[in-house]
C-alpha cells in the first residue's frame, strides 16, 4: 500500500467523520474515484460511526446546549428539529434513525433522536444500522453503476493512488 493511499484513506475517515459529509456521501465518492470498495466502505463508516458515538456519549451535554441555544434565539424548533420530531411521531426511533440521515445527516439525527425521548443506548444501535445500510445501498449502486456504464475510465483517484 502506498502513502497516497494511506492518505486517501485518511481523508474517506475524516471527511466520513464530518456531520454533513457523512459516509453515505463520501464512501460512494472513493469507489466512483477507484478506491476499493471493502476498505472505502469499513474505514467510511467507522470515520462516522466515530463521531457519532462522541456525540452521543456527550449527549447530554450538547442537549442542553441545544435546547438553550434554541431558547436564546427565541425559536421553539427550527425547520429541521420539526421534520425530526414529525417522523418520530409518525415511525418512532427506527423510522427517525432510518429517515432522518438522509434529510439532515447522522449526527443531527442521533441528537433529535435523543432530544425527542430516545436513549443513548437504543439511539446509537439505530442509526448506526442506518448509516451501514444507507452506505452499504448506495456504494453497491454506485459500484454497479460503474460496472453497468461502462465508467472506469471516471476512476479519477487512480492516477493518484497508482503512482
Amino acid at each position: 500500500m502506498n502513502l497516497s493511499l494511506i492518505i486517501a484513506y485518511i481523508v474517506v475517515f475524516l471527511l466520513s467523520a464530518v456531520p454533513l459529509f457523512e459516509a453515505f456521501v463520501v464512501v460512494p465518492v472513493g469507489i466512483l474515484g477507484g478506491m476499493n470498495f471493502t476498505m472505502t466502505f469499513v474505514i467510511g463508516v467507522l470515520g462516522n460511526l466515530a463521531t457519532l458515538l462522541l456525540l452521543i456519549i456527550l449527549m447530554d451535554r450538547i442537549k442542553r446546549w441545544y435546547l438553550t441555544r434554541q431558547e436564546r434565539n427565541g425559536k421553539t424548533k427550527d425547520r429541521k428539529s420539526e421534520r425530526a420530531e414529525a417522523i418520530w411521531k409518525k415511525y418512532g426511533l427506527p423510522g427517525l434513525a432510518f429517515i432522518g440521515p438522509f434529510f439532515v445527516g447522522s449526527h443531527f439525527t442521533a441528537l433529535m433522536a435523543v432530544v425527542l425521548g430516545g436513549s443513548q443506548k437504543a439511539t446509537f444501535w439505530w442509526v448506526t444500522l442506518s448509516v451501514i445500510a444507507w452506505t452499504l445501498g448506495i456504494s453497491i449502486l454506485v459500484a454497479l453503476g460503474v460496472d453497468f456504464m461502462n465508467l472506469e475510465d471516471i476512476q479519477f483517484l487512480n492516477r493518484f493512488l497508482d503512482g
